[in-house]
């Protein structure tokens, strides 16, 4: 019995340090490419940051395109320094899904590491600047919250300003 109320009170002293266990702090960066090309095959790399400040470690990743974007592919590669390589990939439409395929508490740990996801997409859309959702989700250690997202902005065509010019600007020049 003494036992039992010994334990019963390490878990009670334990359970605030557990509270703050939450994946506060992920980022989502899209490193390539500057633009995309519609109606082409397009490789989307991004970067997915675990900072989560305690020992949450992220079990999936999944990234959300406009209803216009086709997903044909993707895969990951490891620029942490202890990713396990065992996400295995699915998409449906505009849904892709990297998840920890040996269904252990994840790959990507917290405190900075991170990994590099690649999309392939083709974009059926009109040229512009579009929002992609990415989620990070934790491996429900603790306390909420598990999982941590946000948008990150591409252009489909390239976007940059150009001044324009005509016949009376060149003419006015000389």
């Amino acid at each position: 019995m003494r036992l039992l109320l010994t334990l019963a009170m390490v878990a009670l002293v334990a359970m605030p340090a557990l509270a703050d266990r939450d994946m506060t702090g992920g980022t989502c960066d899209i490193l390539a490419p500057a633009f995309l090309v519609p109606e082409a095959v397009n490789t989307i790399e991004f970067l997915i940051t675990n900072n989560s400040p305690d020992t949450q470690w992220t079990m999936d990743v999944t990234f959300t395109f406009p209803e216009c974007f086709e997903i044909t592919g993707g895969y990951y590669t490891d620029s942490g320094s202890q990713l396990d390589a065992l996400y295995t990939f699915t998409y449906n439409g505009n849904v892709v899904i990297f998840v920890d395929g040996d269904g252990g508490y994840g790959e990507i740990y917290g405190n900075g590491d991170t990994c590099n996801f690649f999309v392939e997409v083709i974009p059926h859309c009109d040229c512009g600047e579009y929002s992609i959702h990415w989620h990070q989700q934790g491996d429900d250690w603790g306390d909420p919250p598990f999982f941590v997202e946000g948008d990150v902005l591409i252009n489909v065509c390239d976007m940059t300003a150009t001044q324009e010019s005509s016949w009376t600007s060149v003419k006015s020049l000389y």
